[in-house]
């Protein structure tokens, strides 16, 4: 399984210059076939892939939504697990406070690094909607089992102004959601 990044543009969008866009933000716009996308978006649409290498998987935009939030151990049943295997009150409490310290400096590199990668397309999505005429751009967020021309159902689709494009916002985008982003 692999996660893709497309978008959709109005067919009238100079898609010469919007893939230099792009391509200066370490992205593309390379037209794409999708017919169960094409015809949830309408005639007054096209669709590309924005991925340049194998896919996008790792991508920061939606790692914050709601259905990719990670479980976190239960310290409780990771004490007793350790308690049946002999360790001290001492040393459990030890380990846990060195995994939680671990986690919270990986959490905050990932973090430092998402924030980083997101206004890249933050950058991207406002210079896409400062060009000419271009008045919008739709993302959406697919994980694929298989071939990327296969049917995708858009659970949503979210009208987004320019003003409300944040980071914040693209790390709490959901999975198989239009986001359109209009000037």
């Amino acid at each position: 399984m692999c996660r893709f990044i497309t978008a959709t543009l109005p067919i009238a969008a100079d898609i010469a210059a919007l893939d230099a866009i792009a391509r200066r933000h370490g992205r593309q716009l390379q037209p794409m076939a999708n017919v169960s996308i094409e015809r949830q978006i309408g005639p007054g649409f096209r669709y590309f892939l924005t991925t340049l290498g194998h896919c996008d998987c790792g991508t920061p935009l939606g790692r914050r939504a709601p259905e990719r939030s990670r479980r976190e151990p239960d310290p409780a049943e990771a004490a007793q697990r350790l308690r049946r295997k002999g360790w001290s009150e001492a040393k459990i409490e030890r380990a846990q406070a060195q995994q939680q310290a671990k986690r919270g400096a990986v959490d905050e590199v990932d973090a430092v690094a998402a924030r980083e990668a997101l206004a890249v397309w933050v950058a991207f999505l406002g210079e896409v909607l400062a060009y000419g005429s271009n008045a919008r751009i739709g993302l959406l967020l697919h994980d694929y089992d298989g071939a990327l021309s296969a049917d995708i159902a858009l659970l949503d689709r979210e009208a987004v102004p320019r003003q409300a494009l944040s980071v914040d916002l693209l790390e709490r985008m959901r999975e198989d959601v239009l986001y359109e982003f209009r000037r």
